[in-house]
């Protein structure tokens, strides 16, 4: 909770402020004193911009934003540095929330967040009063979001007021219309150019071809967007190939100290096969996979 309060730094100013003079003014006996009443009148000020900022409602905001992210009421007075690191990068995406900032840049948000915060998430982000720029490979996330996309390929930036899945069609739909465009386009410098071979030759009609040579110069010819179909390769290649059944477990388990792990797991991960841990963040993930393959000739990516 302490971490979070961050986001609120002017209002912890303030609250600071306040106890100052609080603290002042239990101390001081001289009521009728210019000072005294300067007291009363800093304090007033400091309450009044306190309360202009919300200082009486940052604590319950700030419960019901960690909440929303996974965030039990247990978990508000432990330390922070007792959390795996995605729940850590819950708490920083907690104080920025916080903030009410007007515009909020997001870089990939729902990397650390699992399916029940992604659907609170988003409900946040559609009741947010600010501007909202979001950069993720998430289409689902992106199409409950946003309302509008840019595209930036091949050096050029398109703009799109459509979320991502309509986005795709429309963009679809505008290429489709160039290509027909500049199909009719072509067919008719074609013929222009036939019509300007055959009247070059006839002294009667020079200038006529003189004309539609000008024409043809002033047509601003339609192109159709490019698709940036640039991919990357990457290869592995491996010294040995394994057979079918590259890894079989049986009755497996595993402890640190009195910490149970795994207890008696049977797996069976054959080649070509693609296997997901999934599970809230901080429930072991990592710990079980590394346990798992740990006396195996394996890297864990």
């Amino acid at each position: 909770m302490e971490e979070a309060y961050q986001a609120f730094e002017e209002i912890k100013v303030l609250e600071t402020k306040m106890d100052e003079i609080n603290h002042q003014l239990a101390e001081r006996t001289d009521y009728e004193s210019d000072g005294y009443n300067q007291l009363i009148i800093d304090l007033s000020d400091v309450t009044s911009h306190y309360e202009i900022l919300g200082g009486y409602n940052y604590q319950g905001e700030t419960e019901k934003i960690l909440q929303g992210l996974g965030f039990k009421r247990e978990d508000f007075d432990k330390k922070t540095e007792t959390f795996s690191g995605g729940w850590r990068m819950r708490i920083e995406l907690a104080k920025l929330l916080l903030q009410s900032n007007d515009v909020l840049l997001l870089d990939e948000p729902t990397n650390h967040l699992d399916i029940e915060s992604i659907i609170w998430f988003e409900q946040f982000l559609n009741n947010y009063t600010g501007a909202i720029m979001i950069v993720s490979h998430d289409k689902m996330f992106l199409d409950n979001v946003t309302n509008r996309t840019i595209e930036i390929s091949l050096g050029r930036i398109y703009d799109y007021n459509k979320p991502y899945s309509k986005y795709l069609v429309l963009r679809d739909e505008i290429r489709q219309q160039q290509l027909s465009a500049q199909k009719n386009q072509d067919r008719e410098i074609q013929q222009a150019e036939r019509l300007i071979e055959k009247f070059r030759a006839k002294s009667t009609k020079a200038s006529m071809a003189q004309s539609l040579i000008k024409k043809l110069d002033k047509i601003e010819r339609i192109e159709v967007d490019e698709d940036d179909n640039s991919v990357m390769s990457l290869r592995f290649p491996v010294s040995v190939t394994p057979g079918k059944v590259v890894v079989e477990m049986e009755n497996l388990s595993k402890s640190y100290g009195n910490k149970e792990v795994l207890n008696n797991i049977n797996l069976l991960v054959e080649r070509d096969s693609k296997t997901a841990f999934v599970g809230q963040n901080g429930q072991g993930k990592s710990t079980r996979q590394k346990s798992s393959l740990e006396n195996w000739n394996m890297v864990a990516i």
